[in-house]
C-alpha cells in the first residue's frame, strides 16, 4: 500500500510570538508519512514501529474503532519558523525561534508519534449518534 504524505504546519502561539507564528507553511509544509508499521529513517534516527491498535465495533458495527493505535514517522524534515513576532519583527524573531526549537532540521533528526483512538464510520452513522 502506497503511503500518502500528510502535509502539516505547527502553530506556535503566545503574546511574544504573535498569532501568525508557524513551523512550516502552506508552500513549505512538514510532510509526515505516518505509519502503523516500521519506519526506515535516514541516520541518525533508527527504525521505530507503530501499531494499528485493537479493532472494536460500536453501534452494532456501524462505527469501527481502533483503540490504542500508534502512528509514527521519524524520516521527515522540518522547515524553519515563519511569521513569528508579527509582520514588523519576524525578521528578528523567526531566527530566534529556529535556534530554540532546532529548526530547520534535516530528515532523520525528527520524530512524530501520535497515540490514541481512531474511529471510522459512514456519515449516516455519525449523524444518527447526534
Amino acid at each position: 500500500m502506497k503511503k500518502r504524505a500528510k502535509l502539516a504546519k505547527v502553530k506556535l502561539d503566545n503574546p511574544f510570538l504573535g498569532s501568525s507564528c508557524y513551523i512550516g507553511s502552506n508552500s513549505n509544509p512538514i510532510q509526515l508519512k505516518l505509519t502503523t508499521g516500521t519506519t526506515s529513517p535516514p541516520p541518525p534516527n533508527t527504525p521505530i514501529s507503530g501499531s494499528p491498535g485493537e479493532p472494536a465495533g460500536i453501534e452494532e458495527g456501524a462505527i469501527i474503532a481502533f483503540k490504542n493505535n500508534k502512528l509514527v514517522d521519524n524520516s521527515f524534515a522540518a522547515p524553519g519558523a515563519n511569521g513569528c513576532g508579527g509582520i514588523l519583527f519576524s525578521w528578528a524573531v523567526d531566527p530566534f525561534v529556529n535556534s530554540i526549537v532546532g529548526v530547520p532540521s534535516a530528515a532523520g533528526t525528527n520524530t512524530a508519534i501520535l497515540e490514541g483512538n481512531t474511529y471510522i464510520a459512514d456519515a449516516n452513522a455519525v449523524r444518527a449518534r447526534r
